[in-house]
């Protein structure tokens, strides 16, 4: 029994460490003005000229300067909720059974750390077009390239592989895997009104490409009872080329009055993507996408596994392994008359069922924040910053939750601007982060880093970088 559970551990610390490394390596989050990320977000108030596109569009009317361009940058991360280097290096090695063991780590301890939703993997990557960014004035127009990502293990799956299935209960392993890519067009403008301002941006948002779990096809469970123990599972993973869709900003903002300005904004009021509907992308780069996806043009993946009354006396019996565990992986396509094994089509018969297959449009939702956020100047010294920001839903970039965040921003020299900033929103919610300017003349370049739900090098469960370059006049 105690070799078996080894090898459960075996089995979760090589799941697990690929989730460490890859964690320090890429960011989290909505952040690609790297001002922003050193700011920890708390920005609501400050956003100028064509950074306000995203966080603030009525800042537009408060720019310090006429005219602003971004002239390249990126954004790039991953995070997670659980695996820091510090964690993981407790329990890799670690004896969960004897007591007396000085590798003896609490097995329903570490359980009860897992969060309810299990481990999640957050990844994100903002590109501007360069040159395709500029403001003028009260108005705006952005483009960029977004790439998100939300995927992970249920919080069923580490119980399995710790404590095994308990008589009577049955685990449910629901998959919520996606990832998404698509290019942001956006007009902003802000309308002035003496001290204060409202803006908006309107974007149209365009589809490049799409692979997730359908969650109204998907499901599985592992039930143990007196006799043995069963399960069951099936996950469609459809992908999409092609989507579009329209998001709007509203924004709220005053001039610095006494040092003081506010601001407020709904991200993504209205946001989402129709995918398999008429679109420029796939009339456009469709043959070029689907060149980088896994399955064919109009395939769905497809996932089963059946456990039929599993006894240790089976496994006495030498009964053989695949009249127990029964699974199969193979691409459909979705007909009229339902999903159909592409496999057993070639040829003509692919080409002319595929023309129809898979059509059905499906919606994926741009998850809305709401930022509140308020600044002081203090003369000689520079800025400080507070916002709060909340999201709707728990969807790739958002979540449930106020969150806190207050940065500084040192303005001694001008030309070379330092930033602080924390955000916060529980005790494994926290993100500090770190950044500085260079400005000379009309050339601004700006650097910031982040650590996530975690404040220092071997707590943090992920890493942001982001860099820019503005034109400014």
């Amino acid at each position: 029994m105690a070799r078996h559970h080894n090898n459960r551990i075996k089995l979760l610390n090589g799941i697990l460490w690929p989730v460490v490394c890859f964690g320090f390596l890429w960011a989290q989050g909505p952040t690609p003005d790297p001002r922003s990320l050193g700011l920890a977000g708390a920005t609501t108030s400050l956003v100028e000229g064509i950074h306000a596109v995203g966080y603030n569009p009525a800042r537009l009317a408060f720019s310090a300067n006429d005219f602003s361009m971004n002239l390249g940058g990126l954004t790039f991360g991953l995070e997670n909720n659980l695996l820091s280097i510090e964690n993981y290096n407790l329990i890799n090695g670690a004896d969960f059974i004897d007591t007396l063991s000085n590798e003896y780590v609490n097995k329903q301890t570490f359980l009860e750390g897992i969060p309810y939703d299990g481990l999640r993997i957050n990844t994100s990557m903002h590109l501007p077009i360069p040159g395709i960014n500029w403001a003028r004035g009260i108005t705006a127009f952005s483009s960029e390239i977004v790439i998100f990502g939300d995927m992970g293990l249920p919080k069923a799956m580490f119980d399995l592989l710790m404590q095994g299935n308990v008589v009577g209960d049955s685990l449910k392993l629901t998959l919520n895997e996606e990832l998404t890519g698509a290019a942001e067009w956006g007009f902003s403008f802000a309308v002035p009104t003496g001290d204060a301002a409202i803006g908006f941006t309107l974007k149209y948002l365009q589809g490049l490409f799409h692979i997730g779990v359908d969650q109204d096809s998907s499901s599985g469970y592992f039930l143990t009872d007196t006799t043995g123990f069963k399960g069951e599972g099936r996950y469609l993973l459809r992908q999409a080329v092609g989507g579009s869709g329209f998001g709007l900003d509203i924004g709220f903002a005053t001039s610095e009055i006494n040092g003081y300005r506010l601001g407020i904004s709904l991200i993504n009021a209205l946001g989402s993507i129709r995918w398999h509907g008429p679109s420029i992308t796939k009339d456009l780069l469709g043959d070029a996408l689907q060149g980088f996806m896994p399955w064919r043009e109009n395939e769905y993946f497809l996932y089963t596994y059946r456990m039929n009354d599993v006894t240790g006396m089976k496994f006495l019996q030498d009964v053989p392994m695949d009249s127990l565990f029964q699974s199969e992986t193979y691409t459909v396509v979705d007909t009229k008359e339902g999903l159909v094994r592409s496999d057993t089509l070639e040829g003509e018969a692919y080409q002319e069922l595929s023309k129809e297959a898979n059509l059905k449009p499906f919606i994926t939702n741009y998850p809305a924040l709401f930022r509140l956020g308020a600044s002081k100047r203090v003369e000689g010294f520079g800025l400080l910053t507070l916002d709060l920001v909340t999201g709707f839903q728990d969807q790739l970039w958002a979540s449930r939750g106020w969150q806190l965040a207050v940065g500084v921003e040192i303005l001694r020299t001008p030309s070379f601007p330092i930033r602080m900033g924390i955000r916060y929103s529980g005790l494994d919610k926290q993100q500090l982060g770190l950044g500085f300017g260079i400005h000379k003349g009309p050339f601004q370049f700006d650097m910031a880093m982040a650590f996530h739900n975690g404040l220092w090098l071997h707590t943090t469960k992920g890493i942001s970088l982001a860099f820019g370059f503005t034109l400014v006049r």
